[in-house]
């Protein structure tokens, strides 16, 4: 883990990695490829930004998009379902680092790509990121390598509850900023009425290989 010793070094650090990762197209279907991709979000991840002033993405945030939207009719659902979601993901394992441990999220919703640069992106726990770039992509295979090298590379490995809670999130910011929140609705009501949430964008043979575990 490297320290936050000197910002302007870690600002310095950070760029370079996304530089590289800027090189990369998340639809090339390349192993190899991915596998990089994986590393250099890892590296960037390694960096402890508690003391950054970027803004936050994390439920509330969801949650504060999601009130302001002025037409949507499903958003006391959403923000039902967000509260559950968030009251999950904080009785698993990663409840600590998701609270305490914030990093540097390579992929910007908001524009469908990598960042810029330090000075342009947004902090939030690791999964976020993760589930944004799985999300974006929806193709299980890519899920596949990309989880695997990045669990070889970075020094923790996202529970099932995690990446699951951190897809909706990613889901509902994609559906608020669109403002067009129907393709959100089936999962949110699986949320709120039966309490679970189901994806096809890792398979099951994925999460039972690399051992990613529920809580």
């Amino acid at each position: 883990m490297k320290l936050l010793l000197n910002h302007g070094n870690v600002e310095e650090e950070i760029n370079n990695h996304l530089k590289r990762l800027r090189d990369f197209s998340v639809s090339e279907k390349s192993k190899a490829d991915i596998d990089k991709i994986a590393k250099c979000v890892s590296q960037i991840h390694s960096y402890n930004l508690n003391q950054s002033n970027l803004p936050l993405y994390n439920s509330q945030w969801d949650i504060d998009l999601v009130t302001e939207s002025k037409d949507c009719i499903y958003k006391k659902d959403i923000i039902s379902a967000l509260k559950m979601m968030s009251e999950m993901e904080y009785y698993t394992k990663d409840a600590e680092l998701k609270f305490t441990d914030k990093k540097f999220l390579t992929w910007d919703i908001s524009v469908v790509n990598w960042q810029k640069e330090y000075k342009t992106g947004q902090i939030g726990n690791y999964v976020w990121d993760i589930a944004a770039i799985i999300n974006y992509v929806k193709d299980s295979s890519f899920s596949d390598t990309f989880l695997e090298s990045y669990i070889f590379y970075g020094d923790r490995k996202p529970t099932l509850i995690a990446i699951y809670t951190n897809l909706y999130y990613v889901q509902v910011a994609e559906a608020a900023m669109s403002d067009n929140f129907e393709d959100i609705i089936p999962a949110t009501k699986e949320i709120t009425e039966q309490n679970i949430f189901q994806t096809e964008l890792i398979s099951y043979e994925t999460l039972n290989r690399l051992q990613i575990l529920g809580y």
